[in-house]
C-alpha cells in the first residue's frame, strides 16, 4: 500500500533530518492509518498546505488502543524517536483511544508532487 502522510512543523523538518524516526498518530476512532499500515509500506510525507517533497519507507508498526497508563508507557518508551517534547499538548493524547506508531527508513526528498487536497484528513491511503 502507499500512503501520504500530512504533517505539521515542526515535526516535518524533523522527519527529515532524522530527528524524529517515528510518525504517531492518535485519535478516538480506528481511523487510517491504524491497521492500515504495513512494513514495507511506502508514505509520501507532504507538509500542510504544500505538495508532497519525501518519501519515506515503513520500518515497523505497532497499534494501541489506548489507557492512560499505556499512553504514559509510549511517552516513556518512544517519547524521543516521535518528537514528544515538541507536542503542544501531551496531556491530549491521553483523551484519545487509538495509537498507531510508525517507524520511519530510507527517508528521501523528492521532486514536489500536487496531490488533491485531503479534506482535513491527516492520512490518506491508496492501493497499490
Amino acid at each position: 500500500m502507499k500512503h501520504i502522510a500530512i504533517l505539521r512543523q515542526p515535526f516535518f523538518n524533523m522527519v527529515l533530518n532524522g530527528e524524529k524516526t517515528i510518525e504517531s498518530r492518535w485519535s478516538m476512532n480506528k481511523i487510517a492509518p491504524y491497521k492500515k499500515v504495513s512494513i514495507g509500506d511506502e508514505i509520501l510525507l507532504k507538509l500542510t498546505g504544500q505538495p508532497v517533497t519525501a518519501i519515506a519507507k515503513v520500518k515497523d508498526v505497532k497499534y494501541y488502543e489506548l489507557t492512560p497508563i499505556i499512553v504514559e508507557q509510549i511517552r516513556v518508551k518512544y517519547g524521543k524517536e516521535i518528537g514528544a517534547d515538541k507536542f503542544e499538548d501531551w496531556q491530549s493524547t491521553l483523551k484519545k483511544k487509538y495509537c498507531t506508531l510508525i517507524w520511519l527508513e530510507n527517508i528521501q526528498t523528492i521532486s514536489p508532487i500536487n496531490v488533491p487536497k485531503s479534506n482535513g484528513a491527516g492520512w490518506l491511503v491508496f492501493k497499490n
